[in-house]
């Protein structure tokens, strides 16, 4: 070789050798590089949590329970207070039996224009929608009948007219208003006491005074036709009338006819009607006066003995006189005159003022008031649903109210439907009773495909049911008992009033399954996330390994390479040296 071309090749392969210098560096940057990757790859490794199966004791707890009687108390907050006392919180639960529950589905609904629904043949009704509101009349006999609007209704094919019951109306059937003038006898008594009869007891011949006592008795007892009739004293002596002239011989009253006047007898029926033991006191008078006339006839005829019977004749002489009688005749008409008629008329008007009551605010019948009746509003059902066509007014009212709540029961538990909740009443062939079944109008309308197609399928139904309910009592005073073992036994709740009811503690211990069974969904979908970012990372592991192992091998390759080109470059050399040697020789 010459030595210009040894230098050229020494040249190259010196150029060889600094790529591949070159090229190691360059490939042990790339496996720091993926050394580095690798390292945070084992980094994100260890950084990673790894899931916790989840433990039921985490989810248990021990709940404090007591019965009031009718609901179940579960305690949910204790608070201490200081003193042995808490502010206590608890749910009560009860079973609602009248709560609204799913209730299936209907196959086929069919609906007409307007929005008026049919299950077969019963039509669905708004729920909530009012009954006809009308005056009904109830009689006596409690007998309802719909009246119109000219307060009139039918019965046996006769229209009955009603009108109000006013002060006159009332007063035609139970007669007049008792007043206190009807039951006084002061002014009666005023008044007699200025006849002419009265008057003859002190004027005419005083030997004749008995006789003119017996005329004006025999006219404040007897009827005008006195024969047959009776009187008999408290003492039991009877005394009958024998004058087939009626009164006509007594004395006369103010110049007229010698019968009772009206003043006569306005006394005596007011004395035998209201006061009947002052009438009788007037016919005790009369009998002892006609006893003692029997012995002492006054006048030539003795007519006053002659025209009666007496029972006997016996009296005691001592107690009967003419002066006793005299002064037994005065002081029943001081007696008659101090008569209080307050009492009579305030019982009286009581008992008048009790029968005008029954009829006050009433109708009556507009022919002859004979018939009462109490009128009211009420409500009546228009349709064709037997159910409701067999409801009374008072059973539609309950009905009614009844629907207005399973209305606010439906909202709360399944919301407002725009189109509103409607109902029909199916009959339990089993209770023989009706029970609501409950449709959502939304269901309805949004079901409807075609414009007269008018079916509906699967249409969801709802029904009262059974339903567990709720109800949280916040913030309670109350004092709470220990065992031994620190484990509450007895709690005390104070009602508004301070008074303190004790009830028994039961202790439970309570897994939340749900909170559990959510827990453990959480861990297997955390764990697969776990799984897979390992499964992820291990894989890009893999993947940097794999590369370190391609550079690595290139690297061998490029120092296997690089100790070629060295020996070369060392045999090259000696070449050159050989060559400048023989060279210096030459000149040498």
């Amino acid at each position: 070789m010459g030595m210009a071309a040894s230098q050229a090749r020494f040249l190259g392969l010196t150029a060889r050798k600094t790529n591949l210098e070159y090229e190691g560096q360059q490939v042990n940057q790339q496996r720091t590089a993926l050394s580095n990757q690798s390292a945070n790859y084992y980094t994100q490794l260890l950084g990673m949590e790894v899931p916790v199966v989840p433990s039921v004791a985490d989810y248990t707890k021990t709940v404090y329970s007591f019965n009031d009687g009718s609901l179940e108390n579960s305690i949910t907050s204790l608070i201490a207070a200081g003193n042995g006392m808490y502010k206590v919180s608890y749910l009560s639960s009860w079973q609602d039996d009248f709560s609204i529950v799913s209730g299936g589905f209907t196959s086929i609904v069919n609906s007409q224009n307007g929005g008026v629904y049919y299950v077969g043949k019963d039509q669905l009704r708004p729920l909530g929608e009012a009954f006809t509101n009308s005056k009904r009349a109830t009689n006596a006999n409690g007998e309802q009948f719909r009246l119109t609007d000219s307060l009139t209704f039918t019965q046996n094919g006769q229209t009955i007219q009603l009108v109000q019951a006013d002060y006159n109306k009332i007063v035609s059937v139970i007669g007049k208003e008792p007043q206190l003038s009807d039951y006084s006898m002061a002014g009666l008594a005023a008044d007699y006491k200025q006849t002419q009869c009265y008057g003859s007891v002190y004027t005419d011949n005083p030997s004749r005074q008995q006789g003119h006592i017996e005329h004006n008795l025999c006219k404040l007892i007897w009827n005008q036709n006195t024969v047959g009739e009776s009187i008999t004293s408290s003492s039991g002596v009877t005394l009958t009338s024998n004058r087939a002239a009626g009164l006509t011989s007594l004395c006369t009253d103010w110049g007229t006819s010698n019968a009772p006047d009206a003043t006569t007898r306005a006394i005596k029926d007011k004395l035998q009607n209201l006061y009947p033991d002052v009438y009788q006191e007037m016919i005790d008078l009369y009998v002892d006066l006609v006893l003692y006339m029997n012995d002492n006839p006054c006048g030539e005829s003795g007519y006053e003995v002659h025209d009666y019977t007496l029972s006997t004749t016996n009296y005691d002489h001592n107690a009967i006189t003419a002066q006793s009688l005299l002064t037994r005749w005065e002081e029943f008409w001081t007696k008659v005159e101090n008569l209080k008629p307050e009492n009579l008329y305030n019982d009286a008007h009581a008992k008048w003022q009790e029968e005008y009551n029954k009829y006050v605010g009433k109708y009556m019948n507009a022919a002859d008031y004979t018939d009462v009746y109490d009128v009211d509003n009420a409500l009546f059902y228009d349709g064709q649903d037997e159910y409701l066509s067999s409801l009374t007014s008072e059973e539609l009212d309950k009905l009614y109210e009844g629907e207005k709540y399973y209305a606010t029961q439906l909202n709360e538990i399944y919301g407002e439907p725009k189109n509103g909740w409607y109902v029909r009443y199916v009959k339990d062939s089993t209770l023989n009773n009706y029970y609501p079944v409950f449709y959502n109008g939304d269901d309805m309308a949004e079901g409807i495909s075609i414009d007269n197609g008018d079916i509906y399928s699967n249409v969801r139904t709802y029904k009262v049911g059974s339903r567990e309910r709720h109800t949280e009592i916040k913030s309670q005073d109350a004092k709470l008992e220990q065992d031994s073992t620190g484990r509450f036994i007895n709690i005390t709740l104070y009602d508004d009033l301070g008074n303190a009811t004790t009830y028994a503690l039961t202790t439970n211990t309570v897994t939340d399954q749900a909170a559990y069974d959510d827990a453990m969904n959480q861990y297997e979908y955390n764990k697969y996330q776990y799984d897979q970012s390992i499964q992820e990372i291990n894989a890009k592991i893999e993947i940097t390994q794999c590369e370190d192992k391609k550079l690595e091998l290139r690297l061998k390759q490029l120092d296997t390479e690089q100790d070629a080109i060295q020996t070369e470059m060392d045999a090259v050399q000696k070449v050159i040296e050989k060559n400048v040697e023989s060279t210096f020789k030459i000149f040498g």
